[in-house]
């Protein structure tokens, strides 16, 4: 096998041709269904990105004046409107970047990705993530201005504290983004995982936490093709790490993957 190889695969599942860039919502959600997740402007050679789709170019310039280029505007309407509509779920968690994961895998995400204690109780958060899911959780969805108000304990909460509780908070599926509003001011609308997407935590709890990222992995390959270690560690960071290499070997016994192949120009 060669590098050219696998960039000719990619080209077409990673829609990085003209002929098959995302055009629209509905190819978007067509794009996003048949690879299961993506980031939604990280671009990466192994990872597919919606914006990179949007381009159809393998490496894709990122504009200087980004609010008047068509495909990064595209990608901001897309990745606020599919979320919206419940037709996909949006969450900061492919290498920590805004990503966009297909309904189909968001059980799969949700029994990898949510926290370990949240059965038990043991969420292991800070105080201003505890704050924000007590006020969330006896409230309807709440503008972001509302969530930072009664999050903050002490009176003195940073902007950058609290988006770095947020994210925590996303990529634990604990807190999602229910609507986007834009007037008569932009704010996002927050609500609990849990009760906007109550079917995919049913799901989840039947299945167990091999079975779920056995159905990551294997749906990551069949559109990659491969992939180094490393970078699947750093893709899927929040995962148990000792977890995700067991499982690699087991799909190796089970000859579903090949180890250790080396490519030509790689």
């Amino acid at each position: 096998m060669t590098w050219e190889q696998v960039k000719r695969y990619r080209e077409r599942t990673f829609r990085r041709l003209r002929s098959l860039r995302v055009r629209g919502a509905r190819s978007a959600l067509d794009f996003i269904n048949s690879v299961g997740f993506c980031t939604a402007f990280s671009r990466h050679d192994h990872l597919r990105c919606l914006w990179v789709a949007i381009c159809g170019q393998r490496r894709p310039r990122k504009p200087i004046h980004t609010h008047s280029d068509y495909g990064i505007g595209l990608t901001w309407e897309l990745k606020d409107r599919l979320p919206d509509e419940r037709c996909v779920f949006y969450a900061r968690l492919l290498h920590g970047k805004p990503s966009l994961i297909a309904l189909e895998f968001l059980p799969y995400f949700c029994r990898v990705f949510g926290p370990p204690g949240r059965e038990s109780g043991d969420r292991g958060l800070g105080l201003t993530e505890q704050g924000i899911l007590d006020w969330l959780a006896t409230r309807p969805p709440q503008a972001t201005w509302q969530v930072r108000l009664h999050g903050d304990f002490h009176g003195r909460l940073s902007k950058l504290g609290f988006e770095k509780a947020m994210a925590r908070l996303q990529e634990l599926f604990y807190v999602v983004k229910t609507q986007t509003v834009y007037e008569p001011k932009f704010t996002y609308i927050w609500g609990l995982f849990e009760k906007v997407f109550l079917e995919a935590v049913r799901q989840a709890r039947q299945i167990s936490y091999e079975e779920a990222l056995e159905s990551i992995l294997r749906r990551y390959f069949e559109v990659a093709m491969c992939a180094r270690r490393k970078d699947l560690l750093a893709i899927f960071r929040g995962a148990d790490a000792a977890a995700l290499q067991a499982k690699l070997e087991d799909l190796v016994r089970k000859g579903m993957i090949v180890s250790g192949l080396e490519i030509t120009g790689a």
